[in-house]
């Protein structure tokens, strides 16, 4: 392959807009198992140095969604995104992170509203910096986007890439509904066919081992390898999943509309207006995902609050639902403030916001009232002029049919059809 390193900018954003030092990935190292048998059809393949269950704080970092509704009776989707990040699909990679929001605010579409999680395993071969990486599935998509900011594309080189072992992972090591009304489907997108390396990461076994878990794979071919093409048609047609080919950028094209620089200053701003209490990891973790959303690009941004509006206004009336807030939600035992100002009576002095110390208690909660009502009149600003810019892109950009979110919903429309979901 080709390498194609990403741009000291972007990798320099990507660093800034990091979670913490403490990554929810699960990095899986370069030596191979110790066995090499094939693993029984309901065994996990031992892997060193990959644990089968979360830590304590990659739990937290994949913290639920405190503002989420109930979800009742709603349909479930799980997809899981196993994306080749060799050098090649740098293109695709940074449409992506430019797209996963765009992804999962259309499944949000559907009727009735489905809850969504997604997972992504990030793989490349033997011999590069690692050879997958791990971000199991959650509904918290403001981790997820951190998370796959922090990607690159470097590595590769040698054609076939370790297709297998990120396919293998992807079915046994995420976690799964093992409810059958659950919709599981798995996105294997690359430009490079299977290496043959240990035979317990072997792509058709784990290609069989998806069926029998009743997980569809669909497959998108980046670039026109025929061997490529090969493998992806095998493992989508064994799963009844889909195959689709696209360029190897994705064909994704970003399109400039007159709300952006607009939506993107108000956006910024709104990041800014945080109060997180509790311990100082917690703070920390959740100060950084809020500055995370300050880069966005601005179709990324109306992206977001199209999903956060519509996730998080389930089951509630139109004007509770426009209202609902779409500020990142506070994981690992944080507390948004803003969002819950009693919960400031509980909290120690150590667990204070750096804005809040030395105040006497009644400039601490007329503080927080302050930043509330900021908050609320940037989130209105900031959700109208998203609608404002989808309308005009509705009108005059008509979204590529061949772009990778439009192959990703494709898919998902029949499949989701199978479940009660319409879109």
């Amino acid at each position: 392959m080709n390498l194609k390193p990403l741009s000291r900018a972007v990798l320099t954003a990507a660093l800034a807009t990091g979670l913490s030092a403490t990554s929810a990935f699960a990095v899986t190292p370069v030596r191979a198992p110790a066995s090499t048998q094939k693993p029984a059809a309901t065994e996990k393949p031992f892997v060193k140095g990959a644990p089968t269950k979360p830590t304590d704080t990659q739990a937290q970092a994949q913290g639920q969604d405190a503002q989420a509704q109930p979800q009742g009776q709603r349909p479930e989707i799980e997809v899981a995104f196993v994306l080749d990040t060799t050098g090649s699909m740098g293109g695709l990679l940074e449409g992506a992170k430019q797209k996963i929001f765009s992804i999962a605010s259309r499944i949000a579409k559907g009727k009735p509203t489905p809850h969504l999680k997604v997972a992504l395993v990030a793989y490349r071969d033997q011999g590069d910096a690692y050879v997958t990486k791990r971000f199991d599935l959650s509904d918290d998509m403001d981790s997820m986007f951190a998370e796959l900011r922090k990607l690159d594309a470097n590595g590769g080189g040698d054609h076939p890439e370790h297709v297998g072992r990120g396919l293998g992972e992807a079915v046994s090591l995420l976690k799964w509904s093992q409810d059958r009304e659950v919709m599981k489907v798995i996105f294997l997108v690359g430009d490079a066919p299977p290496a043959q390396r240990e035979a317990a990461w072997d792509f058709k076994l784990w290609s069989k081992r998806a069926k029998e878990r009743h997980i569809v794979v669909n497959t998108v071919r980046c670039g026109a390898d025929a061997s490529t093409e090969e493998s992806w048609r095998y493992v989508a047609k064994l799963t009844d999943g889909t195959f689709d080919s696209i360029d190897a950028a994705g064909g994704m094209v970003a399109v400039a509309t007159p709300y952006d620089a607009e939506l993107s200053r108000v956006n910024a701003e709104l990041a800014s207006k945080t109060l997180y209490g509790g311990r100082a990891e917690a703070r920390a973790m959740n100060v950084a995902r809020a500055e995370a959303t300050k880069g966005m690009a601005a179709e990324a941004v109306a992206d977001r609050i199209s999903y956060m509006k519509t996730s998080r206004g389930v089951g509630k009336s139109a004007p509770s639902a426009g209202a609902v807030s779409s500020a990142p939600a506070a994981v690992a035992g944080g507390v948004d403030l803003l969002e819950k100002p009693a919960a400031l009576d509980a909290l120690k002095d150590d667990e204070l916001p750096q804005e809040l110390k030395g105040l006497k208690k009644e400039e601490q909660a007329a503080k927080v009232k302050q930043l509330a009502a900021e908050r609320k009149v940037l989130e209105e600003k900031v959700a109208k002029l998203a609608t404002e810019r989808d309308q005009w892109l509705t009108k005059n950009a008509p979204a590529k049919e061949d772009a990778f979110d439009a192959n990703v919903m494709k898919s998902v429309k029949t499949q989701a059809a199978k479940f009660g979901v319409t879109y």
